[in-house]
């Protein structure tokens, strides 16, 4: 994030010089990507507010320069800082708004799986989690798509693996174990797909949590695969891991006599804060 800071201010200089309306054009929308991927460093370490900040300094550049598919990113990104803050009804309204700049394009994938379904996993609309799941395949199935797991920070198109991992997180909301687990194995067994750490991370994660729902659950397996997942993240976790390894310990602290709970207890009151670090 440091280095992408320094970015911003040494083209907010040039913005700040003489050029050809050419290349102002240029300048403030490298100006507006930067500002986003700012917004969306700053998610990533639980400054909210920062990323709000962020956001909307990238969202004024992107109209400004007419470029909708940076308008719907941005859209996006400020989605997913309302999910990360605990207010899932403006990440579903940012996530929607999104859509209208998006008109149908790679942007409108992220912003129906990881913007729209997401949400409305946590607001406990399981059909509406399965129609805006079903619309990500669907517009998936006209783009051009990376391989294996696409960066959750990348301007492109999500790719299957994405669209899959995402997909499974907007399950567990529901507490559809079966379909997170069927999800999680798609995103993890497309190839390539184990080449982000941090999303495999994320994926297992999941499914440790979704294993605590449900009429026969399994807390001693899911609390294991919590510590192991939270051991491979490292001692600076990003938020979203943070954020699941502490709800993975909530769901399963009823059965904190198990000594694996009792594990994945101790393991999750030594992450720390994102924004304090």
């Amino acid at each position: 994030m440091p280095l992408v800071v320094r970015q911003r201010k040494v083209v907010q200089t040039l913005i700040e010089g003489w050029q050809t309306s050419r290349d102002r054009v240029r300048l403030l929308r490298a100006a507006g990507r930067l500002s986003g991927l700012a917004g969306y460093m700053a998610v990533n370490l639980g400054d909210f507010p920062l990323a709000r900040a962020y956001c909307v300094e990238a969202f004024t550049l992107a109209v400004a320069v007419e470029d909708s598919d940076l308008a719907a990113w941005v859209r996006g990104t400020e989605s997913l800082c309302a999910y990360y803050a605990g207010d899932y009804r403006l990440a579903l309204e940012r996530a929607r708004e999104g859509q209208i700049h998006a008109a149908g394009g790679p942007q409108a994938i992220r912003l129906a799986i990881n913007g729209e379904a997401r949400a409305l996993g946590q607001l406990g609309d399981r059909d509406g989690v399965r129609e805006a799941v079903g619309r990500a395949f669907d517009l998936a199935e006209d783009a051009e798509l990376p391989e294996g797991m696409s960066p959750c920070i990348s301007f492109g198109a999500y790719s299957l693996a994405r669209i899959a991992a995402n997909a499974a997180t907007a399950h567990v909301g529901t507490g559809d174990t079966a379909l997170v687990q069927s999800y999680a194995q798609t995103a993890s067994s497309m190839p390539g797909a184990d080449r982000s750490r941090w999303s495999d991370v994320l994926i297992t994660l999941d499914v440790a949590t979704a294993l605590t729902a449900g009429a026969d659950p399994d807390p001693e397996h899911s609390a294991a695969l919590g510590v192991e997942a939270l051991t491979r993240a490292g001692a600076a976790p990003i938020e979203s891991i943070r954020q699941r390894g502490q709800e993975l310990a909530r769901r399963t602290a009823p059965w904190r006599t198990l000594p694996a709970v009792a594990e994945l207890a101790e393991v999750t009151q030594t992450l720390p804060r994102g924004a304090s670090r």
